[in-house]
């Protein structure tokens, strides 16, 4: 199952990367859109033609065109002074029109077009004029942002062109519970670069699941214009991301105790045919901890040893490890017989109380039983029990090799 989804996520990243090449030629507003998005990208840094230069617009720049002018703007910062000045011309006579008479076709209707004014007027070092084509741009978004009658995508875009204006974070106020593909993108994009803000805790890890979720699903098809680079900078950010959490998780510590059993093939056991028999043997708790501290040391280097707790009544409770970059206490317990599990439960429901309850630094604890007895049909209600505690991240029980002879 997972080969096949990340099948399916590469054939639609594949998919948005040839429609946002196919915008990749001089002067393309779509182009010049997913070149601002995908500028940090290390994969797109050699693709670009999008981008005018100066014999584009000695030829082909058009002062009366919005979309020549938003495409100069995009490309201001490669240019001479020829061409600024021919930028700051453009602008001034567009100021002196009203960008919202007539049909809704002109480039107050088009954020990306307005982008395009945006990042152009910011990259002017002249300061009085700068301010006052910033003050003409602010009016022309908020009119829009005020006038109702915007797609959720839109009125995402027209704040992030507010925040490329006025470079301060912008607050949403999201209420929708379905967004479309461009929504979420768009979203994971700007709450990853504190371009938004947004209060709800845990949001943009739901957007990046949602979004995801919605690439496996949707048929993503070549009318998706600018919304291409968002969504494929959303989608590889978010996979990158997800996996990164994944493998610094505490599912991660489950993991990897959960392969101790099959590790153990290689433990040293000797028998007495050997003239000088190497014997590890494992008869206590003790060295159950010394074996799991060689293991998880390999992988975190914060790993604490019997770290000392906050009290807890007239004792000190120590856990035998925490993990605090992950938030995680493991707690190591040694069956000797069949009837030490019921004991071992208690045990651990009494030292989750002990354990979190006077830390803030803690959230869950892993419980890892060393099963000398091999009372396999012991395991599975003990599991059962303890993850019925919300505190308990995992119980993970293995039981002795075959090789160690029992009750050495």
């Amino acid at each position: 199952m997972t080969e096949v989804i990340s099948h399916a996520i590469a054939s639609q990243l594949e998919k948005l990367k040839a429609n946002i090449l196919s915008h990749n030629h001089k002067s393309d507003i779509c182009g010049l859109f997913s070149n601002h998005i995908l500028l940090g990208s290390a994969e797109w840094r050699d693709e670009w033609d999008a981008l005018c230069d100066d014999d584009w617009v000695n030829t082909h720049f058009d002062e009366k065109n919005a979309y020549s002018i938003a495409a100069l703007g995009y490309s201001i910062p490669n240019l001479s002074s020829e061409a600024t000045k021919k930028f700051i011309k453009a602008i001034d006579i567009l100021m002196q029109r009203d960008p919202f008479k007539g049909p809704r076709v002109s480039f107050a209707f088009q954020p990306i077009t307005l982008i395009g004014f945006i990042l152009g007027v910011k990259a002017i070092v002249e300061v009085k004029w700068r301010s006052q084509a910033q003050r003409w741009l602010s009016s022309i978004i908020e009119k829009r942002l005020k006038s109702g009658g915007l797609t959720g995508y839109q009125d995402l875009l027209y704040s992030y062109a507010r925040f490329l204006l006025e470079e301060t974070p912008q607050e949403t106020s999201i209420k929708s519970k379905e967004f479309s593909i461009g929504e979420l993108a768009l979203l994971e994009y700007a709450l990853s670069r504190n371009i938004f803000k947004d209060k709800s805790q845990g949001f943009l890890a739901k957007i990046r699941s949602s979004l995801i979720l919605q690439v496996i699903k949707s048929d993503i098809t070549s009318d998706v214009d600018e919304k291409a680079a968002l969504i494929w900078i959303a989608i590889s950010e978010s996979l990158s991301i997800n996996i990164g959490n994944h493998l610094v998780s505490p599912h991660y510590v489950s993991e990897i105790l959960s392969r101790f059993e099959p590790a153990m093939k290689r433990w040293r056991f000797d028998s007495d045919k050997l003239k000088n028999p190497i014997r590890w043997p494992i008869v206590s708790e003790r060295e159950v901890q010394d074996i799991l501290y060689l293991i998880l040391r390999s992988y975190f280097n914060d790993l604490i040893d019997e770290e000392v707790m906050p009290t807890f009544g007239h004792k000190f409770h120590k856990p035998d490890f925490a993990v605090p970059s992950l938030r995680l206490l493991i707690e190591v317990k040694y069956a000797y017989q069949k009837d030490d599990f019921k004991k071992i439960e208690q045990e651990i429901m009494i030292d989750t109380i002990a354990y979190l309850s006077k830390t803030q630094d803690y959230d869950k604890i892993l419980a890892f039983i060393y099963d000398e007895s091999s009372s396999v049909q012991e395991h599975d209600i003990t599991k059962k029990d303890l993850k019925k505690l919300k505190e308990i991240e995992d119980v993970i029980i293995v039981s002795r090799p075959s090789q160690i002879g029992k009750n050495y």
